[in-house]
This record gives C-alpha cells, sequence and structure tokens, in this order.
C-alpha cells in the first residue's frame, strides 16, 4: 500500500514538470531555483539555520535545512543560499527522505529517475555507485544518478547507504537517507571548483 501510495505521489508531484523547460521549472515542494526563500520561511527562521550552516571551507554560501511540514513527500528540505543576500534566493534544493532500507531507497530512485528521464530526455544521465567519500572505513555506499541538463545545472538522486559505524555514533547522527537535488549551474560550478578553497 505505502509503494502505491507513493508512486501516486510522484505521479502528481512530477505530472505539471512534463513540459518543462528548464531547470527552473522542476520543483521540490513547490520551490524552485530562483525563488526567494522568504516566500517560504521567515528571515528569524532562515537566519536561525545560518547559524550552523556554513558546511564548506568557501563561505559563499551557507545552508538551510527545514522539517517539512507541508505533508509533501520529502520529510526535510534544505536550501543553498548566498551568504548576504537580502533576497535569500535558491541556488540549490534539497528533498530529503530517510527510507526504511536501501532496497526501498533505490525503487524510490528508479521511480523519480523514470519520471526525470520523460521530463528532461534530452539530459545527460550519469550512474556512479561506489564508497561514499564521507566514510573513511569505506564501509558506507553513495548510489547517485546525475542528470547534466545543457547550460541549466544539475539533477541528482542520491541513496546514502550508511555503515552501522557512522548511524550508531551520536556526534554524527546521520542516516541511510534518499536525496533529491537541483543544482543551479552557478552553485553546480561553485561547488566543483571553489568550495574547498
Amino acid at each position: 500500500m505505502r509503494r502505491l501510495l507513493l508512486i501516486i505521489i510522484l505521479t502528481f508531484s512530477f505530472q505539471s514538470l512534463s513540459k518543462a523547460e528548464n531547470i527552473k521549472d522542476f520543483a521540490i515542494a513547490g520551490i524552485s531555483i530562483g525563488d526567494s526563500l522568504l516566500d517560504f520561511y521567515s528571515e528569524e527562521q532562515i537566519l536561525n539555520q545560518k547559524k550552523n550552516g556554513f558546511l564548506y571551507t568557501n563561505k559563499k554560501y551557507f545552508t538551510a535545512r527545514f522539517k517539512n511540514t507541508n505533508g509533501n513527500l520529502y520529510e526535510y528540505l534544505q536550501f543553498q543560499i548566498k551568504d548576504k543576500d537580502p533576497k535569500y534566493i535558491i541556488y540549490s534544493i534539497e528533498g530529503i527522505n530517510f527510507p526504511v532500507d536501501i532496497n526501498s531507497c533505490l525503487n524510490e530512485q528508479n521511480i523519480i529517475s523514470s519520471e526525470i528521464n520523460k521530463i528532461f530526455p534530452s539530459a545527460k544521465k550519469i550512474i556512479d555507485n561506489g564508497k561514499h567519500d564521507g566514510d573513511s572505513t569505506g564501509k558506507s555506499m553513495a548510489y547517485e544518478i546525475y542528470y547534466s541538463l545543457k547550460n541549466e545545472g544539475m539533477i541528482v538522486i542520491a541513496c546514502y547507504d550508511w555503515s552501522d559505524e557512522i548511524t550508531a555514533d551520536p556526534s554524527k547522527n546521520w542516516l541511510d537517507n534518499l536525496k533529491v537535488i537541483i543544482d543551479s549551474k552557478e552553485f553546480n560550478n561553485w561547488l566543483n571548483n571553489e568550495a574547498y578553497n
């Protein structure tokens, strides 16, 4: 029953995107690249997230993460915003879920990937499965599908299967998860070339 509900939700979530022409037409929980985060959260809520939101060495962008209370498919929504931008324009958005196991995560990933294949048929698709760089023991896995949209940015659908040691570590508080990520071209270029400088 849960799987049927997921398929129905995904179908309706992506239905309006069947004529998408660029990455700004693709939305997660009704939010798109280029929107102002102020249209969805108060400045106080955003600034509270900013306190711990600098995840990269280069501080050009900060991360704001919110529990999704709209009953949408995703449990959390995460955004990348330029530091000191008074409009809080969104350059990257993530929908995050915590499936019960890696097989259900991979099933969800396949369903979402099938929909994105229809929406962006000319996108360059890359599948990258392997050990997760964030785990020095090499026991955690990352299953990632990348969609490179010419001159637009990147869409990533990822399942992260953390090792038992990582998920048991209270200092990390990391859980296995499914992420659907939309990165603008500008943010994606920064992430690949400047984020750790």
